[in-house]
């Protein structure tokens, strides 16, 4: 159905069916990171009919936040310890045509080898040859953000298993960073922060001697502060 529209003493006749039938497709893609062997790995769909970077369309029942971890949890069988919605872009893709995508950084921590799945492969981070242009541009912003926050928040740690040593907690950001860093600045600077609290206990590292595990602070998350309550709720969309 057509509208006139009048401003003034002209009209234009709005062709709604038209500027309907135009609307762009919204899906949403998470970059899935983890660290194993000292490399920085990102989530690769196995799904062949849309491969890439894990992605879904929302619902009618679901926030988008929502709709983010269901993509991790169904694609990986655990929870992420870290999301965050990173950023919108419109785009034309030759196979989906026009499409809004509501990008989300996730991370996973591994213990060792990465988290295991049918549905998702883990990639190095360096080298995402496997990904359309697209993805790429979502992916690229994403580790831009990861290595910016690094500056300002302790997300790092959400890529750790609860206890760790200085040297790995070095690598980590190494890895993310993918340059070294002064390994006796780096030590100082993470003491003195007073975010991490060292245990009782010790884990030997090769053959130098045993190193103190330490523990993260959590309730200096600088983190949480930037992330508002309400995006944490698991419950779907918020109330009308």
């Amino acid at each position: 159905m057509n509208q006139i529209e009048r401003a003034g003493h002209g009209a234009r006749t709005i062709h709604r069916d038209s500027a309907e039938s135009k609307r762009p497709s919204v899906d949403i893609r998470v970059v899935l990171f983890t660290l194993a062997s000292g490399e920085l790995l990102v989530g690769r769909s196995r799904d062949e009919r849309s491969p890439g970077l894990p992605r879904d369309v929302p619902v009618r029942s679901e926030s988008l936040d929502v709709t983010a971890r269901r993509i991790v949890l169904e694609r990986l069988s655990i929870q992420e310890q870290y999301i965050e919605q990173l950023y919108t872009l419109s785009v034309a893709e030759p196979i989906d045509g026009w499409s809004v995508i509501v990008a989300y950084l996730a991370l996973v921590c591994s213990s060792g080898e990465p988290v295991g799945s049918e549905s998702i492969s883990w990639e190095p981070a360096a080298d995402v040859a496997w990904i359309s242009d697209t993805d790429r541009l979502v992916t690229d912003y994403a580790i831009t953000r990861l290595r910016a926050k690094l500056g300002y928040t302790n997300v790092a740690f959400h890529l750790l298993p609860p206890t760790f040593t200085l040297t790995e907690i070095q690598h980590a950001y190494e890895a993310i960073l993918r340059r070294r860093v002064d390994k006796r600045n780096f030590r100082r600077r993470m003491i003195a922060s007073g975010i991490l609290d060292a245990t009782d206990d010790k884990r030997r590292e090769g053959s130098h001697r045993p190193a103190v595990l330490y523990r993260f602070r959590a309730d200096l998350d600088t983190a949480s502060y930037l992330t508002p309550s309400w995006s944490e709720s698991h419950e779907g969309v918020l109330p009308a």
